[in-house]
């Protein structure tokens, strides 16, 4: 991964060095001091506040997170300010060699999808990634996966609050994207709204190598935080605040967290293959738990 001190020249400013509450430094991680931002979007005068009605009769359902109704993926919750406190975070995504270095150690199973589409220079045989691309992020992982992957690096996925103070900043400097209010399509590896949303226009049709795109930095660091991979984030999708840690109400919430049982959870940032022109709100995005995709990664926290 990327070392701390190589993002001077990324970032104009020396991110804060990454270390633990005993004074531990963490090579490949910054510190991102606490802060507040708004989660969720706004919603319409009248709006429920609930989960979207279920699927119709006869569709498969049921989940163990009460706010995913019948099978149905939940709205984003509604806008509100949260307080997060300091954490670290990885500079980059974690990378096809980090991940090859966990199946080596675990046993875990490698990034495979048996579909077609899968052998087009995705699934990884015998065990190993696609040829030239050990610098680019792992995708074809799922929830569970990225969930493991940081277990075994003592790490932990990090909170959809925690990535987005990471990414953006806190939310009284008004960011829309991570280097500021305005979209710049050379800042990182995108893609097109239009099938089939492949767009080769940055350099890269697919992923790009971590890091790849230094103008896109976050005022933290954090490389790639938009575009490249979607990166999974530790909260199941919910649209009530009462599912969440921060509880009902409109006050100000502090580190909110959700539970670990649903049918999708988080996923931040774009990809590839995203078009990124409709805005960076579009960008908040929820998959299926156990669903490998081939734009979706993900970076690990730690507490302090």
């Amino acid at each position: 991964m990327i070392a701390t001190a190589l993002l001077l020249a990324c970032t104009g400013d020396a991110p804060i060095e990454a270390r633990t509450a005993s004074g531990e430094v963490v090579p490949g991680m910054v510190e991102v001091p606490g802060g507040r931002v708004k989660l969720g979007m706004p919603r319409p005068p009248g709006a429920p506040p609930g989960p979207p009605p279920g699927p119709p009769p006869g569709q498969a359902g049921g989940a163990a997170n009460p706010a995913v109704a019948n099978g149905a993926m939940p709205l984003p919750l509604p806008e509100r300010e949260v307080e997060v406190s300091s954490f670290l975070v990885d500079v980059t995504e974690v990378t096809r060699v980090d991940y090859a270095a966990f199946l080596e150690g675990t046993g875990y199973r490698p990034p495979y999808v048996a579909e077609a589409w899968a052998d087009e220079g995705w699934n990884w045989t015998g065990g190993t990634y696609p040829e030239g691309t050990g610098d680019h992020p792992v995708v074809l992982v799922s929830w569970y996966d990225a969930r493991a992957y940081c277990h075994w690096a003592g790490k932990r996925l990090p909170t959809g609050a925690e990535w987005q103070l990471a990414a953006l900043g806190p939310a009284a400097e008004g960011r829309a994207w991570p280097w500021g209010t305005t979209y710049e399509s050379g800042r990182l590896n995108h893609g097109k709204h239009d099938v089939p949303n492949f767009d080769d226009s940055d350099g890269y049709e697919r992923t790009s190598p971590v890091g790849a795109f230094p103008a896109g930095a976050s005022p933290y660091g954090l490389q790639d935080a938009f575009g490249n991979a979607w990166e999974w984030v530790a909260d199941i999708r919910v649209s009530d605040w009462a599912d969440t840690t921060a509880g009902a109400g409109e006050g100000l919430a502090s580190n909110p967290r959700t539970g670990t049982l649903g049918l999708y959870a988080g996923a931040r940032g774009g990809s590839y293959f995203s078009g990124f022109e409709g805005g960076a709100l579009a960008q908040d995005n929820a998959f299926p738990v156990q669903l490998r995709r081939k734009s979706s990664g993900f970076r690990c926290a730690r507490d302090l």
